[in-house]
């Protein structure tokens, strides 16, 4: 959904603003930056031939969506400190609960039926897939039922937490696809069954949410990106 709208925005008004926004946000959802990075604002403003205000109006962007902080001389990318993503991971788990509970008590039969056919097709997706694939394909089964719930705030928040997130959800994917397929299925069937409570626990045990292996992702996050840096 956030792809969508900022993919629309950067069209629809064309600025060179939005085009900042947009490609320093695909990088940062990429890793191209490096954790607590320092935001060389010159040096970004000569590589996309833009004046310095449209660049800090689309950092200004960024720091309120949570994906660049301000350090008051400058912008910088936010750490991976434990206790911000534990947070992040804390109240992902908290929204989700309540979208798919909303989603057992809104959702159409013919909407799941919907999204029973997306989940065989994501489930059909070749072995050798890619990552970034598999988690464009986790990320549309959330949104879906995020949508289903019929609260766009609850969305918008989901959204916005998934792209602060995405690089410790990239790491903690690999080796994992298997498992999601089957945990969305389990989910699915719950929702369709209109058990808000069983929907509720197995959403809660699908999201990475104990403390180890959350550490465990933060600390091979650090190594992948440190890795791209040097290659």
């Amino acid at each position: 959904m956030a792809n969508e709208q900022n993919n629309a925005a950067a069209k629809a008004g064309g600025s060179s603003s939005h085009r900042a926004y947009a490609h320093l946000r695909e990088k940062l959802l990429r890793s191209k930056f490096l954790p607590n990075q320092k935001i060389n604002e010159v040096s970004l403003a000569n590589d996309m031939e833009i004046s310095r205000t449209p660049l800090r109006e689309a950092l200004n962007r960024l720091v309120a969506e949570g994906l660049l902080v301000d350090r008051g001389r400058g912008f910088s990318v936010p750490g991976l400190e434990a206790s911000v993503v534990f947070d992040l991971f804390e109240t992902r788990v908290e929204i989700e609960c309540a979208t798919v509970r909303l989603a057992c008590e809104r959702a159409k039969d013919s909407d799941l039926e919907e999204l029973s056919e997306f989940l065989q097709e994501s489930m059909a997706e070749s072995p050798d897939a890619s990552v970034d694939r598999l988690i464009e394909l986790d990320m549309r089964f959330h949104d879906t039922i995020a949508r289903l719930s019929g609260n766009a705030v609850l969305r918008q928040t989901l959204a916005n937490i998934n792209d602060r997130i995405h690089l410790i959800r990239w790491i903690a994917m690999e080796g994992r696809r298997e498992r999601t397929q089957q945990q969305h299925r389990e989910i699915l069937d719950h929702i369709r069954a209109r058990d808000k409570e069983a929907a509720m626990a197995d959403m809660r045990e699908h999201i990475l949410h104990r403390n180890e292996d959350i550490l465990a992702a933060i600390k091979a996050a650090y190594g992948h990106v440190y890795t791209l840096s040097t290659a």
